[in-house]
C-alpha cells in the first residue's frame, strides 16, 4: 500500500471521530438539511429542551471547505495526542474543547445558528501548544500554527461558523491541555488519575453551563 494511503496507528479515537464527522456530513447532504436542521446550534432550539444541539452541531458541516480544514486540522493533530497521552486523555481534549465552544456561543451568540469541528479541532491545537510549552518547545515553531490561523479565518469566509465558537474551542482545549498534561507532567502531589477526573469533571461542567445558558436565553453584552 502506497505510504500516503496508511493510516496512523494507535489511534482508534482520532480516526472514529474523522470517520463519523464524515458520515454526519454524508447523511447532511442525502437529507437534504434534515439532519443540518435536527442538529445545529441555535439558542433557541436550546432553550426549548434539544440539549443534544450543544454536541451534535461539533459533527455537522456548512460544505466541503468547511469540512476538509477542520479533518485535516485534526488528522493532524489527532493521532500526535492520542499516541502521546492516551485515547482517554485525547477525548477529553476534544470534547472540552467541543462544549467549551458551545458554551461560549450559548453566552454571546446565542440567536445564531452554528455547526462546525472547529473548535474541537482548535481545541487539539490550543492543547497541543500546552504540551510544546511544557516539553520547553516555542508553538511558533510549530507547522500547525498556519492551519490555525488559517481555520480563525474561516467565520470570514463560511456562513454559520461562529468566532466565539473558535475562540472557545482554542481557549478550553488550552484549559484542558494544562489540566490533563501540564498538570500531571510537573506537579508531584497530582497523579494523571487525578487530573483525569478533573478533565472529566470540567467537561460536565462545560455541558451544564452550556445547556444553562442556553435555557436563559445567553447573555446580553
Amino acid at each position: 500500500m502506497p505510504s500516503w494511503l496508511s493510516l496512523p496507528d494507535r489511534c482508534p479515537a482520532s480516526l472514529a471521530l474523522i470517520g463519523v464527522t464524515f458520515a454526519v456530513y454524508l447523511a447532511q447532504i442525502s437529507t437534504q438539511g434534515a439532519v443540518t436542521n435536527f442538529g445545529m446550534l441555535f439558542g433557541p432550539a436550546v432553550q426549548h429542551g434539544q440539549w443534544w444541539r450543544l454536541i451534535s452541531s461539533g459533527f455537522m458541516h456548512g460544505g466541503l471547505l468547511h469540512i476538509a480544514f477542520n479533518m485535516y486540522l485534526l488528522y493532524v493533530l489527532g493521532p500526535q495526542l492520542e499516541r502521546l497521552f492516551g485515547s482517554l486523555r485525547f477525548l477529553l481534549i476534544y470534547f472540552g474543547a467541543m462544549l467549551g465552544g458551545s458554551l461560549l456561543i450559548m453566552i454571546f451568540d446565542w440567536d445564531q445558528s452554528t455547526l462546525g469541528a472547529s473548535g474541537a479541532a482548535l481545541g487539539l491545537a490550543g492543547a497541543m501548544g500546552v504540551a510544546l510549552h511544557e516539553r520547553g518547545v516555542s508553538p511558533r515553531q510549530s507547522p500547525i500554527m498556519g492551519l490555525v490561523v488559517l481555520n480563525l479565518a474561516l467565520p470570514l469566509l463560511v456562513p454559520g461558523i461562529s468566532f466565539w465558537g473558535h475562540f472557545g474551542g482554542i481557549f478550553f482545549g488550552a484549559f484542558m491541555g494544562y489540566a490533563l498534561i501540564w498538570v500531571p507532567n510537573r506537579s508531584r502531589t497530582v497523579s494523571l488519575q487525578k487530573s483525569l477526573s478533573t478533565g472529566t469533571g470540567a467537561v460536565v461542567i462545560f455541558a451544564v453551563l452550556a445547556y444553562a445558558f442556553g435555557r436563559m436565553g445567553g447573555l446580553s453584552i
